[in-house]
């Protein structure tokens, strides 16, 4: 699958996420690889790899500002809308990749850790939305300040 056209502003949001998509490119390729036009990873793989790097860089309150390495309110609050706009009106497979690749990341994350509550408010609505249907379809009790 090619780079969808909104990739490239998605990891412009955070040195962070462009590392670890460059990374991600690298080790899919392997050492052997010979140029640029080799194959890239799927989307989903990608995105997951987004979603678990945010989560691990760690993102503070949204009403201030924080130090790299994580994400600063502005550079969450960007991602977030980035990501819900591919959810709202992306094509389906584009759809498909946000919500299994970063949200399940991000959500796998939370089970480790990872306070999704500090930017919850975010995640757009089909974001939150898509997190809570996970939440059923898991089996995971979805807390009060999810609804």
């Amino acid at each position: 699958m090619a780079t969808p056209p909104w990739w490239e502003e998605l990891v412009g949001v955070s040195e962070v996420l462009a590392d670890a998509d460059r990374a991600e490119i690298e080790s899919w390729r392997g050492p052997d690889a010979q140029d640029a036009s080799d194959e890239l990873p799927p989307l989903t793989v990608r995105l997951g790899t987004l979603g678990r790097v945010y989560a691990e860089a760690g993102a503070g309150p949204l009403s201030e500002p924080l130090a790299e390495p994580g994400f600063s309110a502005a550079q969450t609050r960007q991602l977030f809308r980035l990501l819900e706009d591919v959810l709202a009106n992306g094509r389906d497979e584009d759809r498909n990749a946000v919500a299994t690749g970063f949200f399940e990341a991000l959500l796998s994350a939370w089970d480790r850790g990872f306070d999704l509550r500090p930017v919850w408010q975010a995640l757009g609505p089909d974001s939150r939305a898509y997190c809570r249907s996970w939440n059923g379809f898991t089996g995971v009790g979805t807390p009060d300040w999810m609804r």
